[in-house]
């Protein structure tokens, strides 16, 4: 995090991230999650910082909750139009076979 003091005079706009990382079949060893590598780097080198980051499990998985800051008016609000998936190339699949996700559902 940033050393720079909150009296500084800078406005510090906020933002909410949220991730969902489904629980992976069982395993010996603890194991990396890059999907989630690659976003914590993408969000730190669009100007944001992490202010603080909490975490919710559930049966199925586990939710990350990240608090975001940044000072830069601009970066704030490009955070609207950021599409996670497509910056980070990320892949919409997932190693489960027990969690559907919603475009995979019939309707």
């Amino acid at each position: 995090m940033s050393s720079r003091s909150v009296r500084s005079g800078k406005k510090v706009y906020r933002a909410t991230f949220t991730f969902f990382v489904p629980a992976p079949p069982l395993r010996k060893s603890g194991y990396r999650e890059v999907e989630f590598d690659k976003i914590m780097r993408g969000i730190m080198e669009s100007g944001f910082e992490l202010e603080e980051l909490k975490t919710v499990t559930s049966a199925n998985g586990i939710f990350l909750i990240g608090l975001l800051r940044t000072t830069s008016k601009k970066v704030f609000e490009s955070d609207a139009q950021l599409n996670i998936h497509e910056r980070f190339k990320l892949s919409h699949v997932h190693s489960s076979p027990d969690i559907v996700l919603d475009e995979e559902q019939d309707v």
